[in-house]
């Protein structure tokens, strides 16, 4: 993963940008948010204006409010973002895309730092032959009305995870199946094993790794260090540290809260 940022003010190279990586041999995505500086963590989000939501095989039509703007990603598969009328705290705004996402069947996914495909892109995922990403839908309209959020949520009280810096190379990661063997569990264990993708949904196995550690008492760092060179990491992420802090934290202080 190769992240590029550009300043709002002043030229922004874009097109040289998209050139040196350009969509025929690269997977192209972009941050619907702004930051603050150059770290694409959740705590750099500032105020945005937008919605955001992995539609997959919804209908996204269904949604309710309709999305501003929706964008094929796959054969069957859309994405869509949301043009509010005024702006929100990245913890609002990615609180109206959960419930976005949980209440008209899209993926779960919705921290403010979530990452697009870019329409007009390329889609070089395997399984498929290089499908065109096209936007299908484009409303500039600023939508007045809001998601009703979920049971669990207050627009004027939600918080972010804290997202704490983890070191992926400080131990081994046999060493740390080794140390907690005895506490995870059978399937945790051979997740952690796996030297390729087994199983469709990743984002399910990445959960249960984090889960499984955690609740056998290791630390960031060792979850950290065991997650990195995961298959189910590496092929849904690459090689981009801001998400494997970003996972950790988010997984963990979803734990701890259920908790």
């Amino acid at each position: 993963m190769i992240d590029k940022f550009f300043p709002l003010r002043g030229v922004a190279d874009f097109d040289r940008i998209l050139q040196r990586f350009d969509r025929h041999r690269f997977d192209q995505y972009f941050s619907p948010n702004v930051y603050s500086r150059p770290r694409r963590l959740v705590d750099c989000v500032v105020t945005t204006r937008l919605g955001w939501c992995d539609v997959d095989e919804a209908d996204p039509f269904d949604f309710d409010p309709k999305p501003s703007l929706i964008w094929q990603t796959s054969p069957g598969r859309t994405q869509a973002l949301w043009h509010w009328d005024r702006p929100h705290s990245a913890a609002q705004a990615s609180a109206f895309s959960k419930a976005l996402a949980y209440r008209h069947g899209g993926d779960s996914g919705s921290a403010a730092n979530k990452l697009l495909r870019l329409p007009g892109s390329f889609n070089h995922k395997a399984g498929y032959d290089k499908p065109f990403i096209p936007l299908v839908h484009f409303d500039p309209t600023p939508i007045t009305e809001r998601p009703q959020l979920l049971a669990d949520q207050n627009a004027n009280g939600i918080s972010e995870p804290e997202i704490s810096a983890v070191d992926p190379f400080a131990h081994k990661p046999r060493d740390v199946l080794r140390k907690h063997r005895r506490k995870l569990s059978t399937s945790t264990a051979h997740l952690i094993r796996h030297d390729d993708v087994l199983a469709i949904n990743r984002s399910n196995r990445i959960f249960a790794i984090v889960a499984g550690l955690h609740e056998a008492g290791a630390t960031r760092d060792e979850i950290a260090s065991v997650l990195w060179p995961n298959p189910y990491f590496r092929q849904k992420y690459g090689k981009d540290m801001n998400a494997l802090e970003t996972e950790i934290s988010r997984i963990i202080s979803k734990i701890e809260v259920a908790q």
